[in-house]
């Protein structure tokens, strides 16, 4: 039984192309070449739960990737995506959570 299960599996990747994997890293640097990276000040951050909530802010903001917040240089660097969202309705998030955010720069 093991040897139809290995040469099942074996036959299977012998038909794979041999293009299947350059064609996903194709398409996943693709992906990554049309996300935006924005840093913003807040300014308005004093205290170490402040970050936790202008992450979670920003984070809910459809289209946003990933949030980084640093609370020593009162900003945050946040990766999205342009198509569904832009640098103003990310600060705006901030702004209605309490931590006013503009881009920096």
């Amino acid at each position: 039984m093991k040897r139809f299960v290995i040469l099942a599996l074996g036959t299977l990747m012998i038909g794979l192309p041999a293009t299947a994997p350059v064609a996903f890293a194709q398409s996943a640097t693709t992906a990554a070449a049309t996300l935006s990276q924005v840093t913003f000040d807040v300014p308005d951050m004093t205290c170490g739960l402040c970050p936790v909530t202008v992450k979670a802010a920003m984070s809910g903001v459809e289209g946003v990737q990933s949030v980084e917040v640093d609370f020593d240089s009162r900003s945050a660097l946040v990766i999205f995506d342009p198509a569904l969202t832009d640098a103003a309705t990310i600060a705006e998030a901030s702004a209605q959570a309490g931590y006013p955010a503009n881009v920096k720069g």
